[in-house]
């Protein structure tokens, strides 16, 4: 033990169990401090740590209680008034939670977990500054960091110096320490900030991205983050980033007018055929069972009626549809309407109510004159005289005796996402997926999907969803995810980009950021060099559509959410999950999360969930929760070595989440006025 080390000690181990050691304080240490070299050391504060020497490790133990114990009984005076410890003992109950060793290097390193117990009557020493960054890995964290380029590889290295930890606060144990996040094993997965409403979760992103766009010397331009801002809180956080950092942007994004809301906003569309028939049943709602089939019918013939050169699959989609109304059992001018109203919508330059398609005319009487289709559905005292001429021309053969409109073998194609068609156009394209179905004989399907239609007919009428259905048909995935993502051209223009959502509902919500994740999960699956794009999704609120209740109306949006959980790391996908709801999230998504900054969380089912999928947790630790004071929290993952509360670095500007003063606004005068 060197000479500092001795004016370090602060007493003895007198019991050493399996999973913590007393350790008896040295004699004066009343106050339990001692005065170092460098500054006064307090070292009995619960969970603050201490050092053990033994051979040539140095075990790292917690501070779990502190307790006294007289010495001598004998000489006590029970009727005595005056608080006498002069005969007491202090003790420390301390938890063993690692180890720092010297390596090949010459360098002090710590490991989590012991493997080592010191002998009884082990001397015990306050702990120093540079073995918390030696514990918490910060000693090591502003090294040079080069990307892996062909120069760096070679020997040629032209990489700037990069930042590797972010401070993101003042410890509460030691104070004036700060408390650093590893950046690639924080942001470089996926991580988790939990806490009661108005614990401070939102100023917690926001002081730590804020932090980040200041640093000095080097900015993080390549990064990505996408907010899907539910409440309408971080326009204002980050209102001043480019102003502050002229190599940082932000983009604003809204689903309002634009002309009713902030100037620096744009308006947020979200082009309908971008959706896969997945997120077109959780639009729709549609049932699995039988109005699925029917949706993905109608999209697909959406889709192929405004081709111009697949008349062969549309006439015989017409020859079925048309030949199964002919053989119904409703009065010939309902069928009439039928026809006519399916052929104004849908019609081929062979199958339309302009075609010639026999030899008599049956309107005012005539005969022996070629007539059209539209001739032939003429009625005649109630009856279509005209209906054997339209059977002979869609059920006509050719030489081979192989019918010309009529295919047996025929199968409709199936609907691909980012193929153009008019929103308004599936109206119609619903009735005649329908009426094709019918023609198979499932003569009940109408009556199936009148749900579905009328949730279309909703959707199509709603204001608030004109972000989706008003789109023109100039529009790319290529671009406009280009666009989204902040790079124009070949250039990484944008940073953060706001997609403000407080005024969407939640189903609104939730399509738009089930789209979008999608879309840019595939993107970056498909990218020539995989994971050098590194995208961040911040999901604000994340309970209101990452729920864990499938049976929820948002339940089906997290099928994307855990697949990039599970394999967005692979190319560079990560999530942000905040929430005052951990039980409420998708278990899947939390269990995938390796970093977690837990606030306030007093609700004994959040509690459990949080003890359920962080078992490498002490209940120590989880004991604190519930008495975290706001702007405070807990951290542990990846990105540190051990759980640490700390005091989040103010957030300036603040986000939009302040509460609310009710003195303020109660005790005014009498008819004041108020602008709502």
């Amino acid at each position: 033990m060197t000479r500092e080390d001795k004016q370090r000690v602060i007493g003895k181990i007198v019991t050493i169990n399996s999973d913590r050691f007393t350790v008896e304080l040295l004699s004066g240490l009343d106050n339990f401090n001692v005065n170092g070299y460098d500054d006064i050391h307090y070292f009995a504060q619960l969970n603050s740590y201490v050092i053990v020497p033994y051979q040539n490790y140095h075990i790292v133990a917690e501070v779990s209680g502190v307790r006294e114990k007289d010495l001598n009984l004998a000489f006590s005076n029970p009727t005595d008034q005056v608080l006498s410890k002069i005969q007491a003992g202090k003790f420390l109950d301390v938890l063993p939670i690692g180890t720092i060793k010297t390596n090949s290097k010459n360098e002090a390193d710590f490991e989590f977990g012991v493997s080592v117990y010191p002998s009884l009557y082990s001397d015990v020493l306050y702990i120093k500054e540079y073995e918390l960054d030696v514990i918490f890995k910060t000693n090591k964290l502003n090294e040079i960091n080069c990307q892996k380029t062909k120069e760096c590889k070679q020997g040629n290295c032209k990489c700037d110096s990069k930042y590797s930890s972010l401070p993101i606060g003042k410890s509460i144990i030691f104070p004036d320490y700060e408390v650093k996040i590893d950046i690639d094993k924080f942001f470089g997965s996926h991580s988790a900030v939990l806490g009661n409403t108005g614990s401070g979760k939102s100023c917690t992103i926001s002081s730590m991205l804020q932090t980040l766009y200041k640093l000095k010397d080097y900015s993080a331009t390549g990064s990505t983050f996408i907010f899907f801002d539910v409440n309408g809180e971080y326009s204002q956080a980050f209102g001043k980033l480019n102003i502050e950092n002229t190599d940082v942007d932000v983009k604003n994004f809204t689903i309002d007018n634009v002309e009713q809301s902030n100037d620096s906003n744009e308006k947020f569309i979200l082009p309908h055929w971008f959706l896969n028939i997945d997120e077109w049943a959780l639009l729709l709602k549609a049932s699995e069972k039988s109005q699925l089939p029917i949706l993905r019918n109608a999209l697909a013939l959406a889709v192929l009626f405004q081709k111009n050169d697949t008349d062969n699959i549309k006439n015989h989609i017409l020859a079925s549809c048309i030949t199964q109304i002919l053989r119904d059992e409703t009065s010939s001018p309902s069928k009439k309407d039928r026809i006519k109203s399916i052929l104004q919508k849908f019609n081929t330059s062979e199958i339309n109510l302009t075609i010639r398609c026999g030899a008599g005319d049956f309107n005012n009487g005539l005969r022996n004159v070629s007539c059209t289709i539209e001739n032939c559905l003429f009625i005649h005292f109630g009856e279509m005289k005209g209906i054997k001429y339209l059977y002979d021309y869609l059920e006509q053969k050719d030489k081979d005796g192989e019918y010309k409109f009529l295919d047996s073998d025929f199968s409709l194609p199936s609907y691909q996402a980012n193929q153009f068609f008019d929103f308004k156009f599936l109206d119609d394209a619903l009735d005649l997926a329908i009426l094709y179905e019918e023609a198979h004989g499932n003569r009940q399907i109408r009556d199936y999907c009148s749900s579905l239609i009328t949730r279309f007919k909703s959707v199509k009428e709603r204001e608030d969803f004109n972000f989706l259905t008003k789109n023109k048909a100039d529009i790319d995935s290529f671009s406009y995810l280009n666009k989204f993502l902040g790079i124009n051209g070949e250039i990484k223009k944008s940073q953060v980009v706001v997609l403000d959502l407080n005024s969407a509902n939640d189903e609104t919500i939730e399509i738009i950021s089930c789209v979008l994740a999608r879309l840019i999960f595939e993107k970056l699956k498909i990218v020539p060099e995989r994971n050098i794009f590194p995208v961040n999704l911040v999901l604000e609120e994340a309970h209101r559509y990452l729920s864990t209740n499938a049976g929820k109306v948002f339940g089906d949006a997290n099928n994307i959410f855990e697949r990039i959980a599970k394999e967005g790391r692979k190319y560079g996908m990560f999530l942000l999950v905040s929430s005052q709801r951990p039980s409420e999230l998708s278990r899947t998504v939390l269990s995938q999360c390796s970093n977690f900054i837990v606030h306030r969380i007093q609700n004994p089912e959040d509690l459990s969930h949080i003890r359920q999928i962080t078992p490498h947790i002490s209940e120590t630790v989880l004991k604190r929760l519930p008495s975290i004071p706001t702007q405070h929290a807990l951290i542990f993952g990846h990105s540190v070595n051990l759980p640490t509360t700390f005091k989040v670095s103010d957030a300036n500007p603040k986000p939009q989440s302040h509460n609310n003063e009710i003195c303020n606004n109660w005790f005014r005068p009498k008819n004041h006025i108020i602008n709502l």
